[in-house]
């Protein structure tokens, strides 16, 4: 089993928003969304979108940290990571794990 991670640090966030994409994903399922914000009060929402736009994810507020593993959800391609909705700017990580 491999599993490709994603990782992504300090990235930030600018009026309460901000976006990254993926390396190119070459098939797998999905098994972990984690996203942890700076300060532990921040209050954000995800949403995860494939090359076609499409919401694959799209979680609902959390706060100060997104650590989604029930999961087993068919990924290939780029994908798009959606910080929103962010209470404050702050820095956040990024991790998504996908099991080839």
């Amino acid at each position: 089993m491999k599993v490709y991670q994603y990782r992504v640090a300090n990235i930030a966030t600018a009026s309460g928003t901000t976006s990254q994409q993926s390396l190119n994903v070459i098939g797998g399922l999905c098994r972990q969304v984690y996203i942890i914000a700076n300060t532990a009060t921040t209050i954000f929402k995800v949403n995860v979108q494939d090359e076609s736009n499409l919401k694959i994810m799209d979680y609902p507020s959390h706060t100060g940290i997104l650590n989604d593993i029930g999961m087993a959800i068919p990924m290939a391609g780029k994908y798009t990571i959606n910080i929103t909705n962010a209470s404050q700017d702050d820095i956040f990580n990024i991790l998504i794990a996908v099991e080839e």
